[in-house]
């Protein structure tokens, strides 16, 4: 038998949801990954108590979709499996190239980037920043694997130009302390600058948690003090 797997590139229609009006008063833009089996409206909720004149959010959504459970009801995304992984790696790296860039040419000169990915997102960060020169002010992994397989310090994006943390639920049942003695050991090996920050919680993205870090790491008023 002579079967062999081949591929082709075609285009593919993608989903992001946006939160706040971007405007010349428009001080924060916020570019969030979700987790996997989670979709971007879920992830733009997570800013519902940030100020819409002054914060702009836009998450994209992973290009795969499933349902939750069995073969019906709510339908999730993620960003990757292990089939065809590099291939895509490629793909969301294009996609989510092409939605910054188109996103970021309509900010005002002031407007701060913040980078941020949640779980699987987190993950996906990394290999997108790996892959492709991204220019931001801010960079949160949150709950996340820092990929181990690849030399972060020969990235396009140079990781140490952005002020990072990396940010874990004390009691986030994926994360156990062995694993993030692990994730500190990519961190070391890679000799990236990143603050860890853990907190009290789970596996999730607690929105007081998440106004905390953008008023202790990010605000203009925290920078100026």
């Amino acid at each position: 038998m002579d079967i062999r797997t081949n591929h082709i590139t075609t285009t593919k229609t993608c989903r992001f949801a946006t939160y706040g009006q971007l405007s010349e008063r428009t001080k924060y833009f916020w570019f969030c990954l979700h987790g996997t089996k989670m979709v971007c409206d879920q992830m733009v909720y997570k800013f519902s108590d940030f100020d819409p004149e002054t914060h702009y959010v836009v998450a994209p959504e992973g290009m795969n979709r499933m349902y939750a459970k069995g073969f019906g009801g709510e339908v999730v995304a993620t960003w990757m499996t292990s089939r065809d992984r590099l291939e895509e790696i490629n793909d969301f790296s294009n996609y989510l190239s092409l939605l910054y860039n188109q996103e970021v040419e309509k900010l005002p000169a002031t407007c701060k980037k913040i980078l941020f990915g949640f779980s699987q997102g987190g993950t996906t960060l990394y290999r997108w920043l790996h892959n492709t020169k991204t220019v931001a002010d801010f960079l949160i992994g949150h709950s996340c694997w820092i990929p181990e397989e690849i030399d972060l310090k020969a990235s396009k994006t140079d990781f140490n130009q952005i002020p990072s943390v990396y940010t874990y639920g004390k009691n986030d049942q994926f994360l156990t302390d062995e694993r993030i003695t692990e994730v500190e050991a990519v961190i070391s090996k890679n000799n990236l600058k990143v603050e860890v920050l853990p907190f009290e919680g789970e596996h999730r993205i607690e929105k007081a948690w998440l106004r905390k870090l953008w008023q202790e790491q990010i605000s203009d008023a925290q920078r100026d003090r």
